[in-house]
């Protein structure tokens, strides 16, 4: 480790803030952190690690297990997501608050979503959907939350969330807004709160700029002793699911004082990092890193921008040079990051019948090797003619009820599965590609958007679609959201280790045929090498075998 994440991992403040950008060993000195405060510990005392995401969850566990051992992480450390701890505080003490427990219905992402539309959906959705969850950011009762509904202006939105919270509650059925909201009621109940307080005597909170003011208070609430929050302002993109990064840091520096900053890049190669840089000093000026290992890049890198004629001709270069770079490297992870979904069409129909090295789809949990291995491994145990509904329930039986996020993972799954030709679910398991569980990211090819990515990193990363309309998008093109909009770009950038390569087109295709794209306002200042296919594939040409991870 470093000096200055020495510094903050050893600190003997018993509250800290460190403010850790990307690539610079967050969740190391996480892990780190864990372990000094360990010794601090009173008996039966045990160290909660909150994280924002499954991914991140997963990401910190593994590096965890690698400086404390498996042993004594599961003994020592509580590894949870927010909404899995919120969960877990609710199934254990929701009687408290009348909660009937018995009947209890956990969410799932579509589980709003699929109310709206039960209760005539419409253009009122999208408000509806909002009104609830400002309501629900707050520890209101139910009958609080039918209150408040009722002092926005009278319109259809308005009638529209009263009336799926109405018959949310009479099904007893709990949307991710309420499992927050019921958590932080229960931390507030001072008895439920000191068994919490009781049981940790430490938390650690990572990405703390993605935290709404009631995450927070969860995670302050859960432990008075020693707090530890980490992560980077610059990457706050979550305003739209209720963080409030600028409440937040406020609310923490009030609470930690000064933090320790990390100025070190471990991930990025120097020409990444330049290219990192001149998008972080437009948002920011002076967050600039520094490589902390340039003689690790023997070749310091490779950026380049690219103007292809359309999203067809796009599609076919990206498949032809990640094919140049896991040829020349099997064993490089290609990330393919788009801000939204559909911008990367015609990309994934270019990958979709790929054989010569891995393709996984980030919103498909069929391509999750945590979830596949899972339902592997409980499938083996079955009968041999166990059907597919048989493996569902027997693969969610040997899921913590709490962990919300695998469970609707493993129902995603299965709802594939479900769809193959497969009579038994021996045969439909047989179907999935097996990647390792083992690896967050493995060799290959990973598609996924903006959000999607936070808090990972490939070898090498096309940040495709460079374009007003989609970075930034056509709804977040002034004002705070488009400030929000250049993070995402920041972001997703900084996912990138050895290359990093920006897409545009000339051409796109809309609803009244072909239009000329305009450039992202921000294209013209990202620092790049190379602005050619040819350049690019030269570059590959004179790296040694393996040097492009």
């Amino acid at each position: 480790m470093s000096r200055e994440q020495l510094d903050a991992a050893t600190s003997d403040d018993d509250h800290l803030l460190i403010v850790a950008p990307p690539g610079c060993g967050k969740t190391e000195v996480l892990a780190h952190r864990a372990a000094h405060q360990i010794n601090s510990l009173e008996k039966n005392q045990r160290v909660l690690a909150l994280t924002f995401t499954k991914r991140a969850r997963s990401n910190l566990e593994e590096r965890l297990r690698s400086v404390l051992g498996h042993a004594r992480t599961q003994r020592q450390i509580v590894v949870r997501n927010l909404h899995g701890f919120a969960t877990q505080v609710v199934l254990a003490h929701g009687g408290t608050i009348g909660l009937d427990m018995e009947s209890l219905e956990l969410p799932k992402t579509s589980t709003v979503r699929k109310a709206m539309e039960a209760a005539g959906g419409g253009s009122a959705m999208y408000d509806a959907e909002r009104i609830l969850s400002e309501i629900k950011r707050n520890p209101l009762s139910d009958a609080e939350v039918l209150t408040a509904v009722q002092q926005y202006r009278p319109g259809p939105e308005r009638e529209l969330a009263d009336k799926v919270e109405r018959a949310r509650q009479e099904a007893n059925q709990l949307h991710y807004d309420d499992v927050l909201r019921h958590a932080q009621r229960l931390l507030r109940v001072p008895a439920v709160a000191r068994l919490y307080q009781t049981h940790f005597g430490a938390v650690l909170v990572d990405e703390f700029q993605d935290l709404s003011m009631q995450q927070l208070d969860l995670a302050l609430l859960s432990c008075t002793s020693r707090r530890t929050f980490a992560g980077d302002p610059l990457q706050g993109i979550y305003s739209w699911a209720g963080a409030a990064p600028a409440e937040v840091e406020a609310a923490i520096r009030k609470a930690c004082g000064q933090p320790i900053r990390l100025h070190e890049s471990y991930r990025s190669s120097p020409k990444v990092l330049e290219a990192v840089n001149s998008v972080s000093e437009l948002v920011d000026p002076g967050s600039s890193l520094t490589s902390a290992q340039p003689e690790q890049w023997p070749s310091r890198g490779c950026t380049a921008a690219l103007v292809l004629q359309n999203r067809a001709s796009e599609a076919k270069l990206l498949t032809r040079l990640v094919g140049a770079i896991l040829n020349r490297s099997p064993e490089a992870s290609v990330g393919i990051i788009t801000r939204a979904a559909w911008r990367r069409e015609a990309i994934d129909k270019a990958l979709a019948g790929e054989t010569s090295f891995s393709v996984r789809r980030w919103d498909l949990a069929i391509d999750d090797p945590g979830i596949v291995a899972l339902i592997q491994s409980t499938v083996a145990t079955l009968p041999p003619g166990a059907s597919i509904a048989d493996a569902r329930v027997a693969v969610l039986d040997a899921v913590d009820a709490a962990d919300i996020d695998a469970r609707e993972l493993i129902d995603d799954a299965f709802n594939t599965l479900e769809q193959s030709d497969a009579t038994t679910a021996r045969e439909a398991v047989r179907s999935i590609r097996v990647s390792d569980p083992k690896q967050t990211i493995g060799p290959g090819v990973h598609l996924l958007n903006a959000h999607t990515g936070k808090g990972q990193q490939f070898d090498w990363v096309f940040v495709v679609g460079l374009e007003e309309g989609h970075l930034p998008g056509k709804r977040n093109s002034q004002g705070a959201a488009l400030t929000e909009e250049q993070r995402v770009l920041l972001v997703m950038l900084s996912r990138a280790r050895h290359g990093l390569l920006v897409t545009r087109v000339k051409m796109a295709d809309g609803m009244y045929g072909p239009y000329q794209a305009k450039p992202s306002r921000w294209w013209p200042g990202i620092h790049a090498e190379f602005s050619s296919p040819e350049e690019v594939e030269a570059h590959l040409e004179t790296c040694a075998t393996g040097a492009l991870v």
